[in-house]
């Protein structure tokens, strides 16, 4: 071996060295700095100033998501994320965002099971249109709501619906996983897009019902960043959101940890090419202990093609085209996913043959970190991917604003970053060990099979 690749090789080792030796401290130290009060009639505000560009970003956050939907309202806030947009008395439909637009903003909407959030973003003379637009409709979106407008937007959650999980490749999966998981009257029991029987059963009784109920300030918050001042801002906010009515908080309660008991299995078949392995397992909720240990274990089985199951099943075995893992993490816990998709057989048969094959193989994957856990070096690995990402996406005034919302939302504190990424440093084999024993139990996970549809002649 030549000097130079000696020194080469002794570079890497020192390299490697000093990324699994690095500390948590060097990201959990950074802050994001803030003010944070409450109006009187219970919405609060978190304000960040960044004057590094002359733009502002506004985000709110309504603390309802499907898991509030009662019984035969399935998808109400999904389909609220749309009827946001059809506008009130004073911004009639269609202005909203043609108002918005036309004045060099832009905003958007998105719906999970625990929250929905609305965003707009734009040059900072903007501020003021931003904040009425959302007061408007906070205040004044059920008064104008009519069956024109509701049908006109369940028509078009319908047509997601069907693009985006029933007409998709693997998209049956995501419907089929809530149901099988979660027991019935669970509030993860049913997917965030709803069902079509209880969307097209809406009334519009029913959605002004559901907007009273959770669409009001004590059940929201609001954040702002960028480049503003803090005093004109305060008023602002107090001259659009300041005369809503006071309203109580929503007291939930909390369902009991889902079980799954043994090994559920379910096959489907599908307009697809590759057969899909998806292993599920129940996991901790979203930070709490044991979150981040599930993101670190996600990324050593298949973060990347030197990971453990993409060596395995993809260069090993040549039993896989492509595998991933991650933790879903939400408020009420969380999901561990393994979705291994497999080179195709000749016929159903086959495919099932190599289907089971990758099961053998993932469990023996797994029960080898089960028994070692997370090596050093994966570890850092793992952790300097996740703050790369983090301090990436901190580089837009959005994500800040959303962040600040999320840390309200989960710790109660906007300035949770270091606890946040504190989690991560503290990280151990022994942990990922402990925490892959406890979630990734050989009988107690759901593992659905995709199967290729069959064609004429009997071949997938």
């Amino acid at each position: 071996m030549s000097e130079q690749s000696k020194a080469r090789i002794r570079v890497v080792a020192v390299l490697a060295a000093l990324i699994v030796a690095l500390p948590g401290s060097f990201a959990a130290a950074q802050k994001i700095a803030f003010e944070r009060y409450t109006l009187d009639n219970g919405l609060t505000v978190i304000l960040h100033e960044d004057h590094r560009l002359p733009r502002v970003a506004v985000n709110l956050w309504y603390y309802v998501g499907s898991k509030d939907e009662p019984k035969g309202r399935s998808g109400f806030a999904h389909l609220f994320e749309h009827l946001m947009f059809m506008g009130t008395k004073n911004v009639p439909i269609g202005q909203f965002d043609n108002i918005m637009e036309g004045a060099g903003g832009s905003n958007n909407a998105t719906t999970s099971s625990d929250r929905t959030n609305y965003f707009e973003s734009g040059p900072r003379e903007l501020l003021e249109l931003f904040l009425f637009l959302e007061a408007d409709r906070m205040t004044g979106l059920s008064q104008a709501m009519t069956l024109e407008k509701l049908n006109t937007q369940r028509g078009v959650v319908r047509n997601e619906r069907r693009q985006s999980y029933e007409n998709r490749p693997y998209g049956q999966l995501w419907l089929e996983i809530p149901a099988l998981i979660y027991p019935a009257g669970h509030p993860y029991h049913h997917p965030v897009i709803g069902s079509h029987t209880d969307l097209e059963n809406a009334t519009v009784s029913d959605v002004i019902d559901f907007f009273d109920s959770f669409y009001f300030p004590a059940n929201a918050s609001l954040a702002i960043a960028g480049d503003f001042d803090p005093g004109e801002a305060r008023a602002l906010v107090k001259k659009y959101f300041g005369s809503i009515p006071r309203r109580k908080k929503i007291s939930r309660g909390k369902p009991p940890p889902p079980t799954i008991e043994g090994t559920l299995r379910k096959t489907l078949t599908d307009a697809v090419e590759l057969p899909l392995a998806c292993f599920v397992w129940h996991a901790p909720a979203f930070y709490s202990e044991g979150d981040a240990d599930m993101d670190i274990i996600a990324n050593a089985l298949a973060g990347g093609k030197s990971s453990r199951l993409y060596r395995r099943l993809v260069y090993d075995k040549k039993l896989a085209q492509d595998v991933s893992a991650y933790q879903s993490s939400s408020l009420l816990g969380s999901k561990f996913i393994i979705q291994v998709f497999a080179l195709p057989g000749a016929d159903t048969k086959e495919n099932l043959e190599r289907l089971g094959a990758i099961e053998r193989e993932v469990d023996a994957v797994v029960a080898e970190l089960q028994e070692d856990g997370v090596t050093g070096r994966e570890i850092g690995r793992a952790r300097n991917s996740t703050e790369s990402a983090f301090w990436s996406d901190l580089e837009s005034l959005e994500e800040k604003a959303d962040l600040l919302n999320r840390y309200l939302f989960h710790f109660g504190n906007p300035g949770a970053i270091e606890r946040d990424l504190g989690r991560y440093s503290k990280i151990t084999a022994g942990s990922t060990s402990a925490w892959a024993k406890k979630v990734l139990k050989p009988n107690g996970r759901l593992i659905l099979h995709v199967l290729p549809e069959e064609k004429k002649g009997g071949q997938p």
